[in-house]
């Protein structure tokens, strides 16, 4: 069985290395030096690089993930997110009579909605931190490139560079506000911005969980059935 798993993102990938008895996480740069097929499981959102191209086998698919309701051109880390965040809340034994809303604060904020039965809803995207950040800095002649998340304590800057990651921040937080306020749903967060964000959603006295490896713990769940055990 494979003892480990790679999920390719957009800006970074993520891995899952089995150390004896657990498994351990990283969030990484993008380097195909590390990768090796033989024990591998693998997907990906992102550019797939030319060292997994004949490893096609070991690559899991949406139609991987038992996630019921799913249109064939979801993302496979929606799915995998959403499915894993679904089982930790039916065993935590909380509420999902409104459905469960997981919202990926990495690239992309991606709304993801399922319903009180665990099928798949819906959801929203919008471009994430980063990506609104370079879009205002390359879109215009004066404003500058910033690389990401400020602790920023105004909540109106004289700065232009904090006016920036203001309003940024505050539009992530309301976009994650209104769609669990619409849905009614249990909310959960992932994603490389998920902590900052939690912490804003906390202020605003929103019920949240967050688990950034909710997508490699259902990528690890789901490698029996992408590399099962051989007979013996």
């Amino acid at each position: 069985m494979a003892t480990c798993a790679l999920l390719i993102g957009n800006s970074r990938w993520h891995w899952a290395h089995r150390h004896e008895d657990r498994w351990c996480f990283q969030h990484d740069e993008p380097d195909p030096q590390r990768i090796d097929t033989a024990n591998l499981v693998w997907a990906a959102v992102g550019e797939v690089p030319a060292a997994l191209e004949s490893a096609q086998d070991s690559r899991l698919q949406l139609n991987d993930v038992p996630l019921q309701g799913c249109p064939p051109w979801l993302g496979v880390d929606r799915a995998l997110g959403a499915w894993a965040a679904w089982r930790r809340q039916q065993s935590q034994g909380g509420d999902l009579d409104q459905g469960l809303l997981l919202a990926d604060a990495g690239t992309v904020l991606s709304l993801t909605l399922l319903d009180g039965d665990g099928r798949f809803r819906g959801g929203r995207l919008m471009p994430g931190l980063r990506l609104q950040l370079q879009a205002m800095a390359s879109g215009t002649a004066l404003l500058p490139a910033l690389t990401g998340q400020q602790q920023i304590d105004d909540p109106f800057p004289m700065g232009t560079s904090e006016a920036m990651g203001q309003g940024v921040m505050q539009g992530l937080v309301a976009a994650v506000v209104d769609a669990q306020q619409r849905s009614g749903a249990c909310l959960w967060l992932c994603g490389g911005d998920a902590p900052w964000l939690e912490q804003a959603l906390i202020q605003r006295d929103v019920s949240v969980q967050m688990d950034q490896q909710l997508q490699l713990q259902a990528m690890v769940e789901l490698i029996p059935v992408i590399k099962p055990v051989p007979d013996h």
